[in-house]
């Protein structure tokens, strides 16, 4: 059983109780549907993130790089714009709808004389945390603003931006230190991050120094964990799997991803342990293929395997490549998954394991083993596609380092 399940996860915990709360109100009527309807809230759940600061300070680039679009890509934010924004506009993830990121007016302008008129025309209430900007220094009005955020209990971040272009002009000194230099530039924004008294208004862990053209460099990628980490539970899965690991080069967001990814399994097995199966070529239950090779599918693309021909593949040495091209091999049937793991010593047990949460999986033996016999070959699955992410993850940050030219 080692082998085969580790103890259940946080998420794991958190969906089983899920389950339990239904079923202990609905029995199993429309057990199947609830299964689907989880499987798919990450892409329904609304999230909201603010943000702030004066012209120029790369706002509208950051917007475009977190949603994966070059600047002149279309529905990206306007980039090399003097006006200052009057309303909130609204930049929504290319796939995603449902994700928002919010261009916001400053402080301090006719429209907005005052934090009272501000907090309630921009409706601070509505985002779920607030990014605040500058590319050189923070402002009084940027000071003001964090401290009404504080008040309505939302969190905030303040993100000192264009760090290559600081890189640049001090590299051309002979004294020049990268660590030496970020210290410097961190050291005086908290200075800069006091309130009248002199007490800083954040802490040190939530200021960042990042370059829009180099998320996989600075504090981009922290900044984006940070971001995950003040969303509550649901905006919190929605947003990770929205993100491409590859974008930041994040390990991080790759870990976070398989955690969600492994907690919805339940969701994925009892939806196959209700349909209509049918048995599998080397299984001794059956399984609903459809929906195991849609969610393999969905955890090839989450984890960022490159398809074979594109770009990202193509920089691969030939070792990773071979690994994808026998992942897309190995994974393109069920039969042929299964041949991979031995499956039915483990189902057994796994169905067990559940059966305190989902009462159908342990009083039928058909389902008890269809979903311990699904759930590990999602599990299997998911560990050999994130061994594969890791080896591309790996390479594509090397690659960058290779490509970083600051000259």
């Amino acid at each position: 059983m080692a082998d085969f399940y580790d103890p259940m996860s946080d998420w794991e915990e958190i969906n089983a109780e899920d389950v339990k709360e239904y079923m202990d109100e609905n029995g199993v009527s429309g057990l199947a549907e609830f299964f689907k309807g989880r499987m798919e809230r990450w892409k329904k759940v609304e999230v909201n993130i603010g943000i702030t600061g004066d012209s120029g300070a790369g706002k509208s680039s950051f917007i475009n790089a977190i949603r994966e679009l070059d600047d002149d890509a279309n529905g990206a934010a306007p980039v090399d714009v003097t006006e200052c924004t009057i309303e909130p506009t609204s930049f929504n993830h290319p796939k995603y709808p449902n994700i928002k990121f919010w261009d916001l007016p400053g402080i301090g302008t006719p429209n907005y004389p005052d934090v009272e008129t501000y907090r309630d025309k921009v409706q601070l209430d509505k985002y779920h945390t607030f990014l605040i900007f500058a590319s050189s220094r923070f402002t009084e009005n940027d000071i003001i603003l964090a401290k009404e955020i504080k008040k309505q209990g939302k969190s905030f971040f303040f993100i000192r931006t264009k760090i290559d272009d600081n890189v640049r002009a001090e590299k051309r000194k002979k004294s020049f230190s990268e660590a030496a230099m970020l210290e410097k530039i961190r050291r005086n924004c908290i200075k800069n991050l006091v309130d009248e008294d002199g007490k800083p208004i954040c802490i040190e862990d939530h200021i960042f120094l990042i370059s829009n053209h180099h998320p996989g460099k600075w504090d981009f990628g922290r900044l984006t964990q940070a971001i995950l980490d003040a969303l509550p539970r649901y905006q919190r899965e929605t947003l990770t799997l929205s993100l491409n690991a590859l974008t930041s080069l994040s390990k991080d967001i790759l870990k976070r991803k398989v955690e969600f990814l492994e907690g919805r399994m339940m969701y994925v097995a009892g939806a196959s342990a209700l349909a209509a199966a049918i048995p599998v070529l080397g299984l001794s239950f059956a399984v609903d293929s459809a929906l195991l090779l849609k969610e393999i599918r969905e955890y090839i693309t989450q984890l960022g395997i490159p398809e074979k021909g594109s770009n990202r593949f193509g920089r691969l040495s030939s070792t990773t490549q071979q690994e994808i091209l026998d992942l897309y091999l190995k994974f393109a049937t069920v039969s042929g998954i299964a041949s991979l793991f031995a499956i039915e010593a483990a189902a057994e047990g796994v169905a067990e394991e559940f059966a305190r949460f989902i009462p159908f999986v342990g009083s039928f033996i058909a389902s008890g083993l269809s979903f311990g016999g699904t759930y590990i070959l999602l599990r299997h699955s998911l560990k050999r596609i994130e061994a594969v992410a890791l080896a591309v993850l790996e390479e594509a940050a090397q690659q960058s380092v290779d490509d970083l030219d600051l000259e």
